[in-house]
Order: structure tokens, then C-alpha cells, then sequence
């Protein structure tokens, strides 16, 4: 063979092999490196944990919120000791951490033997400081800052500073304001990325709810760079963050602050248990302000539970005369009353069983108008004894007392109207002056309402709309129901309005407004009976001014200034306060 054929050969079989040579450093390399040997976990997964809605009052006020409260924490095995001072004094600066915060993290990590690697370096990190401190990690991983370990499943992994969501805080913003009908709630763990979150325990965060609560959690899953940033790419993972609604009601906390304002001023000179006030918006039913004097921070609730109950609708009590338009309003209905006639009202005294009833303003006859204006309970007896059991009874059911008014609050309590087939004389007289049920304040502000809505029934509303997804829910969408004629609605509603001009509510009389109301003083009842030194106060009425029309009550529980336990001199004033605070703040105009 020529000497070049051989030298060509050898050369072909040199490129051979050292080609087959190079493959195999190839696939032992590929090898090598897809095998199960230690190396960085590269995958990552990132939440982004949802929020719960926030409440929203009519004039734009957030006075619930909630927000993301952050820890920051390291595993010991990765810290790099020769860095360690450095790391610590750049963690302050990015933290905001005091030098005492600072102290207590450098004992914690002297420790020698420490229970866990998973060292927790500070907690209750707000959003702006745990956004510098992730952006602090991604540099101190870059540079050195943080070493490999071997887990405990045997793999080869760099953890550096991890700053974490461990809970949502919600804060409002009122501080006391809007409670109880705000609500409070508590934290429970969210399972899925191990998170305290907030879940309504009462009032309007615990009605709704489900509507507040965190939709979906945001979540991306993918590889991460050197940087520990994860890479979006065809093979990572994204799921949106949907937030819970935010939910918007009629309440104007401008005016609620100043009625708060005013009921509290109240109170100092009342010394009452508690004052409640509330406006209604006589047509649409949405309550635009409901407040008591019985408040609580919802973030720092004390030892005193009762306060945490919302008196409005979980309170039952016997209302004493605020209750006679109703029986009035039944035997006007069924044809029972003529205003024509003249009633035997005995003068002022009236024996019933071994009581005598005595009238405030003692009359031998009264007209119907005359009973209802100057609030004789001798006069209610004689127009309830007209009415039989089924009939009294079948009246008060048409106003819904007996059964929840429909407002949006947890808990509301129906009241107790008595078995009509267990009345007796006695106890269906003092029935016609509020005694013998009980009701609830936000029962009878409804029930009031229908004399200023044309005997139009409509159940109280504190939400007013939510949006959520981009689209807006209207909460408004309760039905008014007819439930008394139109022509016994106006008839009552000229009786309060008399009332106020010449009978016993005319401290309320303001020029320029139409305003109607009842009194109402009841005893309260203990176990050993009714005492004569804790009593109820009532004022329950409305107020137009042909354009605009609102139906307020008030309710002061057990008065104990001396002679405050009647409603002329405790409720009714309120009620003139709640008036003018509504014209001052332009819900409603004198007509000139």
C-alpha cells in the first residue's frame, strides 16, 4: 500500500477515535449531570396571597382594609460566617430595624445548639420594607453572601434570606366608628400557603362574608435564575390573584361620626346604658347612618363581650307607646274607629285587675286623634277592647314584628308576639300600650317606615353594592311590599304629625320641616318583675322636606339621671339632634 493511502488511513482513524473519545466525555458528562447527584434545586413556586375585600362607606371612606404583614428569616446552615457582620448590618438598613430588634436577633443566633436551622430574623414586616428586603436577597445571593447545605433528603440546596407573608392584618380606619353594625374578625390559617387570614365574626364582615373572603391565591411555578428570580416560559405555571370584593354601603360615615358625636354627648349627661341612633332613607330603605354609644375597636376588643353585640337587632325589649300606631293602625283598618266619636278615657284613671292606669293628660272623653296625639294608654285600652285576640295579634304580624326584618346583619333576633289563643283581658290591654311583646329597634324603625312610604314595607339596608371581577353587584334589590293601604298610611302619618306640632313630641317641631313621631317610655322587666328605676325610652318618627324623607329612631337604654327615663326628656331631644344634624349636613333642606 502506497505510503499516502496509509498515511490518509491513519489519520481517518485518528479523527475516529478521538471522536468516539469526545462522545463518550459527551454522554458521561450528560450523564453526570442529569443523574441523582447534589446539586441547587432550581424549580421555585411564588405565591401571591389574596387579599380580603375592603368596606367602603358612601362618601368614599375605607374604614376596613386589609393588608400583607411579612417575616424575614434565613436557614443558619446557608449564612456565610465571614459575611455574617456585613449581612447583619445591611439587613438593618433594608429592615428598619431598631437597634434593640437588632440586639435580640444577634443573642437568638448565638445560641449553639438552636432547635431549628429556620432562623426567623424579624416579624411583622410591612409591604414597602419586605419589597426592599427581597430586593437586599437577590443581591446578597448573587454575591456570595449564602452557601450550599445538604437538606435532610440528602440534596444539595442554597436557601438565602426569605421574606415570607405569614398573615393579613385588617385595620380600620375609624377606629370605633360604624361598630358594632362593622363587625370585627378573626384569623384562621389558610391551608394552602399556610397563612393567617381573616374570617368575619360578626356584623356586616361576618354578613358578608364569602363576598369579602380572598378569591384565589396568585401562584407561579417555574425554573429560577442565578438570581432565584423565576423564569417565565411555555413550562412555567401562572394562576391570577383574585381579591375578595369590596364592598360598598349606604352608610355616610360623616354623618354617622357626628350622630356618634352627638349621642355620646348625650350619654354624659344621661348616664344611659346605651343610646342608639338611626336614619332611613323612607323610600329606599338604606340605612345611612346606625349608630350606638356602645363602640369598640374592632382591632383591640376588650374583655367586655356584651359590647361586641349589635343592640339594634339583638336586643328585645318591650317598647312601651311606640307601639300604639300599630294597634291604632289595626283598628282603623278593620273599621274598629271612627274620628268622629268621642272615647271614655274615665277621666285619667283607670282600674285594670289590681292596677290603676293613669293618663298624663287626664280627659273624660278623648277623640281617636286626641288618644293618639296626647299618648292615653286608657284610651289605647278602650280601642284594643274592640279588637279580638286573632285581630290584635294578626296586626302586629302584618308589621312584621314577630319575624326578622331582613336587615344585613348576622344574628337578628324576631322578637316574641304572644299565642292570641292565650291572651287575656288584662294582658291584651296593656298589649295596646307596649307591653306583653317583645321587639327589636330595628324591627320598629322598619314598621315606622311604612307610615312614611304610603304603607309600603321595605326591609333596612346597609349594603349598598360590591364589585369583584370587574363587575358591580347591586345589593338594593329588596322589593317593597304592601301592607297597609295607602289611605291608613297618610291618616297615621298626619297623627305624627300632630303629634309633634301639639301633643307630646313637640320638642322635635323644627320650622321648615315635616316631621311626625311617637314617644315611647316602657319599664324594664327582671326576673322579680318590672322595677320603677330602669326603664326604656323611645322615639321612633321621620322628617321630609318634599323632596327628601328619612326615618329615624332612637332608643336610650335605662336613662339613670333622675327623670331621664322619660322619652320627652331623653329620646326625644335626641331625636331633634339626629334632625338637625341632618340639615347641617344637607340630607335635608327647611322649606322656606
Amino acid at each position: 500500500m502506497p505510503q499516502t493511502s496509509k498515511n490518509r488511513v491513519s489519520k481517518v482513524a485518528f479523527a475516529f477515535i478521538m471522536a468516539v473519545f469526545f462522545m463518550l466525555i459527551f454522554l458521561s458528562s450528560t450523564f453526570f449531570l442529569t443523574s441523582k447527584r447534589n446539586i441547587p434545586n432550581t424549580e421555585k413556586d411564588q405565591y401571591d396571597s389574596a387579599l380580603r375585600g375592603s368596606i367602603i362607606t358612601k362618601d368614599n371612606f375605607i374604614v376596613a382594609s386589609s393588608k400583607e404583614i411579612f417575616r424575614a428569616e434565613i436557614d443558619l446552615r446557608s449564612i456565610n460566617k465571614n459575611k455574617l457582620d456585613l449581612f447583619l448590618k445591611l439587613f438593618q438598613i433594608y429592615s428598619g430595624a431598631s437597634e434593640a430588634q437588632m440586639q435580640d436577633i444577634k443573642k437568638r443566633m448565638s445560641v449553639k445548639k438552636p432547635k431549628s436551622y429556620n432562623f426567623i430574623l424579624l416579624q411583622n414586616l410591612d409591604s414597602k420594607h419586605a419589597s426592599y428586603l427581597r430586593e437586599l436577597a437577590k443581591k446578597l445571593y448573587v454575591q456570595g453572601f449564602f452557601k450550599a447545605f445538604t437538606n435532610s433528603n440528602n440534596k444539595v440546596e442554597t436557601r438565602g434570606l426569605s421574606v415570607i407573608e405569614h398573615k393579613e392584618d385588617r385595620t380600620y380606619m375609624g377606629v370605633d366608628s360604624l361598630t358594632p353594625a362593622l363587625g370585627y374578625t378573626r384569623s384562621v390559617l389558610d391551608e394552602e400557603n399556610l397563612i393567617l387570614k381573616n374570617v368575619g365574626v360578626k356584623g356586616l364582615e361576618k354578613y358578608y362574608d364569602e363576598c369579602l373572603l380572598a378569591f384565589q391565591n396568585g401562584k407561579i411555578q417555574g425554573l429560577k435564575d442565578i438570581g432565584g428570580n423565576i423564569i417565565l416560559n411555555l413550562n412555567s405555571v401562572e394562576k391570577r390573584k383574585i381579591d375578595g370584593c369590596n364592598l360598598h354601603i349606604n352608610i355616610s360615615l360623616r354623618l354617622q361620626k357626628n350622630i356618634e358625636k352627638a349621642i355620646d354627648k348625650k350619654n354624659a349627661d344621661l348616664k344611659a346604658n346605651e343610646i342608639l341612633a338611626a336614619v332611613m332613607e323612607s323610600k329606599t330603605g338604606r340605612i345611612v347612618a346606625l349608630a350606638s354609644s356602645r363602640r369598640y375597636d374592632p382591632q383591640n376588643r376588650g374583655k367586655d363581650l356584651s359590647v361586641l353585640n349589635a343592640s339594634a337587632i339583638e336586643y328585645g325589649y318591650e317598647a312601651g307607646s311606640v307601639i300604639k300606631p300599630f294597634i291604632f293602625a289595626t283598628a282603623l283598618s278593620v273599621n274598629k274607629i271612627k274620628f268622629d266619636e268621642s272615647i271614655n278615657t274615665y277621666n285619667g284613671a283607670y282600674k285594670l285587675g289590681r292596677f290603676t292606669i293613669k293618663d298624663d293628660h287626664p280627659a273624660t272623653k278623648m277623640s281617636p286623634e286626641e288618644i293618639m296625639i296626647y299618648s292615653s294608654n286608657i284610651g289605647m285600652i278602650q280601642i284594643a277592647k274592640r279588637l279580638n285576640n286573632f285581630e290584635i295579634i294578626s296586626g302586629l304580624k302584618i308589621f312584621k314584628f314577630g319575624e326578622k326584618s331582613g336587615i344585613d346583619l348576622p344574628y337578628e333576633q324576631k322578637g316574641e308576639l304572644p299565642n292570641p289563643k292565650k291572651i287575656r283581658e288584662i294582658e291584651k290591654s296593656v298589649l295596646s300600650y307596649g307591653y306583653g311583646l317583645k321587639t327589636t329597634f330595628i324591627q320598629l324603625l322598619a314598621a315606622y317606615n311604612v307610615f312614611n312610604n304610603d304603607g309600603f314595607y321595605i326591609s333596612p339596608r346597609l349594603g349598598d353594592k360590591f364589585y369583584q371581577n370587574g363587575k358591580w353587584t347591586d345589593l338594593n334589590d329588596t322589593k317593597p311590599e304592601k301592607i297597609l293601604s295607602t289611605q291608613t298610611a297618610r291618616i297615621m302619618q298626619e297623627l305624627l304629625i300632630s303629634t309633634i306640632k301639639k301633643g307630646t313630641g313637640r320638642k322635635a317641631y323644627t320650622e321648615g320641616l315635616i316631621i311626625g313621631g311617637k314617644t315611647g317610655t316602657a319599664r324594664i322587666a327582671e326576673r322579680q318583675g318590672y322595677t320603677s328605676n330602669r326603664h326604656n325610652a323611645s322615639f321612633f318618627g321621620f322628617v321630609n322636606d318634599g323632596k327628601n324623607s328619612y326615618t329615624i329612631g332612637v332608643l336610650v337604654r335605662n336613662p339613670t339621671k333622675p327623670y331621664s327615663y322619660y322619652a320627652a326628656q331623653s329620646a326625644l331631644p335626641m331625636f331633634k339632634d339626629v334632625i338637625d344634624i341632618l340639615v347641617q349636613e344637607g340630607f335635608i333642606e327647611l322649606i322656606k
